[in-house]
């Protein structure tokens, strides 16, 4: 009995080389084959180059929170450059929905000053900056106070009592009234914010609202204390009850 193996198709290797088998074999399997079974050493593919990502500036760390009141009340007389008058004035309900709705669609990026003219201390475009309208005190804020000179001025100087507070804005709609007690009084109907200064009660600044008012703290914490909120809703209650003639 013959030993020899039968091959498939009954042919050799040589045959099935010759045939195209081989042909139509992967490229590496046939370079290896004409090595005659030698290893073949193929570069290894250098990985594509990641592109450069754009560097994130860090923040500095938050070192307190600061919270108040824009103009709740009646102001001082003050100068109106529509009608040119020096008079008091009041915010109404719908001037403060006016210009929360305008920062809640992002059309304003409102910053919070060192005074009308000072450093800025936070802004709703940093996200640093947050507004709510309450129903007796009107237009308030948080702001986050981070770890800068401006900030650490208002930590460093700010007393007890808190700062007044100020706001530029453009007037949209306002007329005038007589009202017991008051006299001739500017009514502010629709405004457009424009900033928040903190008025630090030096002998030539004042703001003009005196129930508006901030108070802050020191505070790593990830919102504003409660007893920030609760001194500047203090002093607002208790001027407005002035105002009103409830208290003296």
């Amino acid at each position: 009995m013959s030993d020899t193996i039968e091959r498939a198709g009954g042919v050799g290797m040589d045959a099935v080389v010759r045939s195209g088998v081989l042909a139509r074999a992967p490229a590496w399997w046939r370079a290896l084959a004409a090595r005659g079974g030698a290893p073949i050493t193929t570069p290894m593919p250098m990985p594509a180059k990641a592109k450069p990502t754009s560097s994130v500036r860090s923040l500095p760390p938050v070192i307190g929170w600061l919270a108040g009141t824009c103009c709740p009340g009646v102001s001082k007389p003050c100068y109106g450059h529509a009608d040119r008058e020096t008079l008091p004035e009041q915010f109404t309900g719908n001037a403060w929905r006016s210009m929360l709705e305008q920062l809640r669609t992002g059309s304003l990026d409102v910053p919070l000053r060192l005074g009308h003219d000072g450093p800025d201390i936070a802004s709703t475009r940093g996200l640093d900056l947050l507004f709510t309208s309450h129903a007796v005190y009107g237009l308030e804020f948080e702001a986050r106070l981070r770890d800068t000179p401006a900030c650490r001025k208002v930590l460093e100087q700010i007393t007890a009592t808190g700062w007044g507070v100020s706001i530029g804005f453009k007037r949209g709609k306002q007329w005038t009234v007589e009202r017991d007690g008051v006299g001739r009084l500017r009514v502010i109907d629709d405004a457009v914010l424009d900033h928040v200064a903190l008025i630090d009660g030096t002998a030539n600044r004042r703001a003009a609202y005196p129930a508006a008012r901030c108070h802050a703290a020191r505070s790593t914490g990830a919102s504003c204390p409660h007893s920030v909120r609760s001194d500047v809703h203090g002093w607002a209650f208790r001027i407005l009850a002035i105002q009103a003639g409830a208290t003296r």
